[in-house]
């Protein structure tokens, strides 16, 4: 695995009149950049985004992820799409395309993704949404939100009336996935199978309309 950093130490002490003493730092902030071919990478350093920037050019390990307060991962094909959505799932990540289709933006929302930002746009425009994300600011022009926004209104009565359609099973199921419980968890609290679960899961899933877990919460409690 080809691993590229632009990380700067920080001192944890300093000389103060011939004595060492201790400094109040605050610990810089880190961006894991998933970035096979580097391009991605070489704009995030030119945005000078005050963080902490660190390439990995294969799939990140767990223990990656646990070391960083934010990833990237960079999108040059279609083919891309499959193993950026499997580390959505693992920790909040921002989308950096290079593909300039104008239906990324509306996937990467789609995929639970944190942020989608062009790579064609300003550094200052990159640096900004970097940092942004940083805070917990999803990285979205308005543009992309405001058309979200407007199929979410245009959608939210016919999920409203499937909502009401739902089997006190899967209002039970939709219950224990608002806790954050998973498909064995799920199965343990309801006293059926594993696979059992999984199945009643992805039918909600297919009767709210919705591609994944979280969008299945949020649109019962908007139709709620």
């Amino acid at each position: 695995m080809r691993r590229d950093s632009a990380a700067v130490r920080l001192p944890s002490r300093a000389q103060v009149g011939g004595t060492e003493t201790p400094m109040a730092l605050e610990r810089r902030q880190s961006i894991l950049v998933w970035d096979e071919g580097g391009k991605v990478f070489d704009a995030l350093r030119r945005s000078a985004v005050a963080a902490s920037l660190w390439r990995v050019s294969d799939k990140p390990r767990s223990g990656d992820l646990e070391q960083v307060d934010l990833a990237v991962a960079a999108l040059y094909r279609a083919s891309d799409w499959k193993k950026i959505a499997a580390l959505v799932l693992r920790t909040r990540t921002v989308i950096v395309s290079t593909t300039s289709d104008r239906h990324d933006a509306a996937r990467a929302l789609a995929s639970g993704a944190f942020g989608y930002v062009d790579l064609g746009v300003s550094s200052r425009a990159m640096r900004r949404a970097l940092v942004g994300a940083l805070r917990g600011e999803p990285a979205y022009s308005r543009a992309v939100l405001g058309d979200r926004i407007r199929a979410g209104l245009g959608t939210a009565a016919s999920r409203g009336a499937r909502r009401r359609e739902l089997t006190p099973r899967q209002c039970e199921v939709v219950a224990l996935i608002a806790t954050g419980a998973s498909d064995k968890e799920i199965a343990t609290a309801l006293g059926i199978a594993t696979g059992t679960a999984q199945k009643h899961v992805t039918r909600l899933l297919k009767r709210l309309d919705v591609p994944n877990r979280a969008a299945a919460v949020a649109a019962t409690l908007v139709s709620g």
